[in-house]
């Protein structure tokens, strides 16, 4: 018979023994619980690419089954939480499935321009002043005078600022001016000031044109001028934002590139009965940016000055259609002026239209094809874009974001013909089909017909739009 130490002896082997088998079998489903939550946030990705139609979908056709693969993946979610790892695999097996089916047939067939595909460079040229004062060109009104800026500022954070004088289609320069900043620890929101004043011209000359505006202690001094044949833009402003915050900027940016739409060609088609004419030029930018007593400095930034003449085509009623507005139906913007310490560029993927070029070494380069591959939805893509000059391999890290305009701020990283990109930056824009349409938004807060709280809160609560499904893309 054994004693009671006996048995207490024996127990305590048998547990011993056992303690490694249950290690084992706890690593085991530790690690398959790993792979699996692995595997969710992979196909969740996908899903949300979808849902920020974060690809290119005229090139692609449209993920028309992410609703289905989302109820799928919201009982693998629910089934994680509960630990529940059995059914988990097959659920996002089919949902997997689901979100690799493109369809093209719902998207619309139109004539867009492809100047990839038939490059004709024999109107390009340098701007001139006479381009900035121009109030329509190609048969359209002008749309705005604007910069983008991007750098990263002297406190590590990444900023983002879009001063604009605005036309809209109107024939002359209209109220209000705004201007807005971006940082990247406030992803999704933005510094607006709104100068509720029509912009004076107070300084006109051969060579330049200053606009000046002040409301109620904001102001913004924007100047435009052509300095040794670059186009030198300098901006300043300062304000207190729709939440009260007081703001300051400073900048100046010189031209390396004039890009023209559509190669400065007449009948440009982004979409249907809607047209591009005009400039982006893009260089190097610095200056200084205050937000609520906190300065930034900024070296080596980005800067982008736009003179772009929108809308209807010629002969097309002005009051029948709208740029914008055909943005937020047709969808598949990826308009994005980058600048390098190496190189400036300007990929403008609108809809069907296809349009791209590069300034390397004072040559401007047409890409034979470019293609754009999405890697974290709302967050990051590739752009392959080949050439006769070398391959152009650039990665895209979203740091900043505003959503009236969809405007990001960006870095950018890679290669030109194997040459390594340094102080790479870029302004994206990314209207969704479903988005909002930030011209006219802006232009009623203006005029006092929409309050600027109420605007914010409808902004966040409606991004993303509803996924886009098997129904046709166009107007309804």
């Amino acid at each position: 018979m054994q004693t009671t130490k006996t048995k207490s002896v024996v127990r305590l082997l048998l547990i011993s023994l056992l303690i490694p088998v249950i290690s084992i079998a706890q690593r085991a489903q530790e690690n398959t619980g790993t792979a699996i939550q692995a595997k969710y946030d992979l196909v969740k990705n996908q899903l949300d690419i979808a849902r920020y139609q974060w690809y290119d979908l005229y090139e692609n056709g449209v993920m028309v089954k992410a609703a289905e693969a989302g109820k799928l993946l919201d009982q693998a979610k629910a089934l994680l939480e509960q630990k529940n790892t059995g059914e988990v695999s097959k659920l996002l097996d089919q949902a997997e499935a689901l979100l690799k089916i493109y369809d093209k047939s719902v998207l619309p067939q139109y004539d867009a321009s492809n100047t990839i595909k038939n490059p004709d460079l024999s109107r390009i040229r340098n701007s001139t002043i006479e381009d900035y004062k121009a109030r329509d060109y190609d048969g359209l009104l002008k749309g705005d005078i604007a910069i983008g800026f991007v750098g990263k500022g002297s406190d590590g954070l990444y900023y983002e600022i879009m001063p604009l004088i605005n036309y809209h289609g109107t024939g002359g320069v209209i109220e209000p001016v705004a201007f807005e900043i971006m940082r990247s620890d406030e992803f999704e929101n933005l510094h607006m000031v709104l100068i509720k004043k029509k912009p004076l011209l107070m300084l006109e000359t051969d060579s330049s044109m200053v606009f000046y505006a002040e409301d109620n202690g904001n102001y913004q001094l924007y100047s435009v001028s052509k300095i040794g044949g670059k186009t030198v833009v300098w901006i300043e402003g300062a304000g207190k934002d729709l939440e009260g915050v007081d703001v300051y900027f400073n900048v100046l940016m010189r031209s390396n590139m004039t890009y023209w739409y559509n190669q400065n060609q007449p009948g440009n088609v982004l979409y249907p009965g809607t047209s591009f004419s005009g400039i982006e030029e893009i260089g190097s930018a610095e200056g200084v940016i205050t937000i609520g007593g906190k300065t930034a400095t900024f070296k080596n930034a980005m800067g982008e000055s736009e003179n772009l003449f929108n809308g209807p085509k010629a002969g097309t009623d002005i009051n029948g259609i709208g740029y914008r507005k055909q943005m937020t139906t047709y969808g598949n913007e990826w308009w994005m002026p980058f600048h390098t310490d190496q190189l400036d560029g300007q990929m403008c993927i609108i809809g069907a239209s296809r349009d791209f070029a590069i300034q390397y070494q004072g040559k401007y380069i047409v890409p034979k094809e470019v293609t754009i591959t999405p890697i974290i939805a709302n967050k990051s893509f590739r752009v392959f874009a080949k050439t006769a000059e070398g391959d152009l391999d650039v990665t895209v890290e979203v740091q900043t974001m505003e959503l009236f305009y969809y405007e990001c701020g960006c870095t950018v990283t890679g290669t030109f013909n194997g040459i390594t990109l340094t102080n790479g930056y870029g302004c994206l824009e990314k209207t969704p089909i479903g988005g909002m349409d930030g011209v006219a938004t802006i232009d009623a807060m203006g005029k006092g017909l929409l309050k600027p709280s109420e605007v914010m809160a409808k902004l966040r609560a409606a991004y993303p739009p509803p996924l886009l499904g098997s129904e046709q893309i166009g107007p309804k």
